[in-house]
């Protein structure tokens, strides 16, 4: 039995438990995000804790070397074209069959977890557009306040620096670790986060970050304003920790950060949030929304507004391919709403503080 075919029938073998596991939720916490899964997140740190560099330049590296090494083949096999093809083919199915089984069995299959919302016993709700507009009012109260607490001038910008790497990283991480244990959820393991390449690497493919789950690594982008990473550091920290729901991660990203002692922390969660909340409503109210805007410090303006100009620095390249890809992927992995998924995250909030 030849290599190609040992690998597609593991990739059959993946799809079948896959498709178990998508109809029996509690059986994917219990064996595989709290099983297996978990001796992959303890293997995987290790090997994260001893490399001096993302692993993100490890991957690269392999796959240059793998291309390399067929384009060589290519170039000295002295073998007829046809017997060449098939020999490409063949390699291919292999590696998008490797792909797939590390894909699922490393991390994938978390995207079939109970939903937090059961796991938490949240109430349900259908958020109405004066429930929205209610929610932005007092979020809005809320997050100029914690600016108030970093910065009294209300005119003047955000001027906090956080130091990245010995100080950012383990802070995020250790939240959110509090956060997680506090509410009784399994959280394996102790995920790297790092800032790969240069600035706008992530943010130029419309990423602010990344979860790479071939590494278990968290990346986020090198070039985000500062009031943004800690929370997408937290984000993608949630990924690590299996969350493959892109709601429940900012869901537990805010929590996590909300409740931090750290003044600048909060401040950057009640400010993403506040984006989140201000977003969902501009879309169906945009001239109410220019009103609340315009009564906004000119100093928070100014926070928003750094952010966007910073991130449109880096415009992405496939902007049209890549909504409509990762929107399908989503929808491939149980979750219908598609990229939609990603503004659940004030709904998860609305229905947990209603929840206390």
């Amino acid at each position: 039995m030849s290599k190609t075919l040992i690998w597609l029938l593991i990739a059959i073998f993946t799809f079948v438990i896959r498709a178990v596991l998508a109809q029996q939720p509690e059986w994917t916490e219990t064996y595989y995000t709290q099983g297996f899964f978990w001796s992959i997140r303890i293997v995987l740190d290790v090997i994260n804790g001893f490399l001096p560099f993302p692993s993100f330049y490890l991957i690269i590296a392999l796959l240059m070397f793998y291309l390399a090494k067929g384009v060589w083949y290519l170039w000295k096999s002295n073998a007829p074209w046809q017997e060449k093809f098939v020999a490409v083919v063949r390699t291919k199915v292999r590696f998008i069959c490797v792909l797939v089984v590390m894909f699922y069995w490393f991390w994938g299959f978390n995207y079939h977890r109970q939903p937090i919302e059961n796991q938490l016993n949240l109430p349900k709700m259908t958020l109405s557009p004066s429930m929205l507009r209610a929610a932005l009012e007092a979020q809005t109260a809320v997050v100029l306040k914690e600016r108030m607490a970093l910065q009294p001038d209300t005119a003047a910008l955000i001027g906090v620096q956080p130091q990245w790497g010995d100080s950012l990283e383990p802070m995020v991480r250790g939240q959110l670790v509090s956060q997680l244990t506090q509410m009784n959820i399994h959280h394996p393991g102790t995920p790297r986060g790092r800032q790969p390449f240069w600035d706008g690497f992530l943010l130029r493919f419309g990423a602010a970050g990344i979860y790479n789950p071939f590494t278990g690594e968290c990346n986020i982008d090198k070039g985000l304003p500062n009031l943004t990473k800690p929370y997408t550091l937290a984000h993608e920290f949630c990924h690590g920790y299996g969350f493959g729901d892109e709601g429940t991660c900012s869901f537990l990203a805010y929590l996590a950060l909300s409740n931090s002692r750290d003044t600048f922390l909060k401040y950057t969660a009640e400010l993403a949030f506040w984006r989140e909340l201000a977003s969902s409503y501009r879309r169906n109210n945009p001239s109410d929304y220019k009103i609340i805007w315009d009564k906004l410090p000119s100093g928070f303006q100014k926070d928003i507004q750094l952010i966007h100009t910073t991130i449109q620095q880096y415009p992405e390249y496939f902007e049209v391919f890549r909504v409509k890809a990762y929107d399908q992927y989503l929808k491939a992995q149980g979750i219908e709403e598609g990229i939609n998924n990603y503004s659940k995250v004030v709904t998860l909030v609305l229905q947990y503080r209603m929840a206390q």
